[in-house]
């Protein structure tokens, strides 16, 4: 019988209890004190992490594990790999709880039969493997659609009841999780394809973008200045309408009576352009009165030495050139 039983979380592996396998099937979790126990403190050292090669979880999901690569990934990072309780690193980190390690693997090993790691246990962790409360190994790790693991994200200590729960969180999303965080980054403005630690990065980032008193200030400012620009433009806009309205009052194209209609057309930069639109097509809508030309009754006109060149050729008196051109009498 193999004893060996594997669990996978969101990107990786879900704790369930262990059961008889048949080799294939890959609906197994793996049991922490079935490994060898170290030599000083009675906590195995090397514990196994993942199968080697293609498996299929429980719940249906397949995984493709090459321990060569993932051991070259981290020689190269140099980055140690928490070992936590039911994902901590990977469920609480993200909204800022705090995940402590239990334990550190210090070194990965790409053996026959799989992915293994040396853990340096932390007196949390060691406690934890005695009390024999969480004695499953569930990895997490990134993969892509087709099930290709990318590298080791954590690995979770966990319990193995037989409950029936949905996968634990961490860096490698499955489907759904994938969606959240790409619409979650699409409204921060970043890339669709943006890590969970670039929208974390956003998000503390908005805490402190703008100070709120600051924010209401520059509102103000700009408010107000919008109004005093406003009254500026009103104010040369004003004087541009009387100006054209008076000109073409003059030039008798409107009717004073006219005047105050034009002028409510001209309340916007639009209208204003349209009425001097109109006023350009319009002709002359009032004839000349002549009054401009004509002397008041009771004034005697004085005539000019062209009058009496005139007088003098055509024979005339003053009296005749006065009444034939409608002026009053001397």
């Amino acid at each position: 019988m193999n004893k060996t039983h594997l669990t996978i979380s969101r990107f990786a592996l879900l704790a369930n209890p262990p059961i008889e396998d048949t080799p294939g099937l890959g609906s197994v979790v793996i049991d922490v004190l079935s490994a060898e126990p170290d030599a000083t403190d009675g906590q195995p050292s090397w514990i196994k992490i993942s199968p080697r090669g293609t498996f299929t979880t429980r719940c249906g999901r397949t995984f493709n594990v090459d321990p060569e690569a993932l051991v070259a990934r981290f020689d190269k990072e140099g980055v140690k790999i928490p070992v936590d309780i039911d994902h901590a690193t990977a469920k609480k980190a993200m909204f800022g709880d705090a995940a402590p390690a239990v334990g550190w693997v210090e070194e990965l090993a790409a053996r026959e039969d799989g992915l293994y790691g040396r853990v340096d246990w932390l007196a949390e962790g060691k406690s934890i493997l005695s009390a024999r409360t969480h004695r499953y190994v569930s990895p997490a790790w990134p993969h892509d659609d087709r099930g290709n693991v990318s590298y080791l994200h954590s690995v979770g200590l966990v319990a193995a009841p037989a409950l029936s729960m949905p996968a634990v969180a961490s860096a490698g999303l499955t489907k759904p999780e994938t969606s959240m965080l790409k619409a979650i980054a699409k409204a921060l403005g970043l890339n669709e394809d943006a890590t969970e630690q670039s929208c974390l990065s956003a998000i503390s980032g908005l805490v402190t973008r703008v100070d709120p008193a600051v924010h209401q200030t520059t509102l103000d400012t700009l408010a107000a200045t919008r109004t005093e620009l406003e009254t500026l433009k009103k104010s040369g806009r004003d004087k541009e309408v009387h100006d054209l309205l008076e000109g073409a009052l003059t030039a008798k194209k409107i009717t004073p009576a006219q005047r105050e209609a034009y002028a409510s057309l001209c309340a916007t930069d639009d209208g204003l352009a349209g009425v001097k639109k109109i006023i350009e097509t319009l002709g002359v809508v009032l004839p000349e009165s002549g009054l401009d030309k004509r002397t008041p009754a009771d004034k005697v006109a004085t005539l000019s030495a062209e009058d009496r060149d005139i007088m003098a050729q055509l024979g005339l008196t003053e009296e005749q050139f006065r009444k034939s051109n409608g002026l009053n009498a001397a």
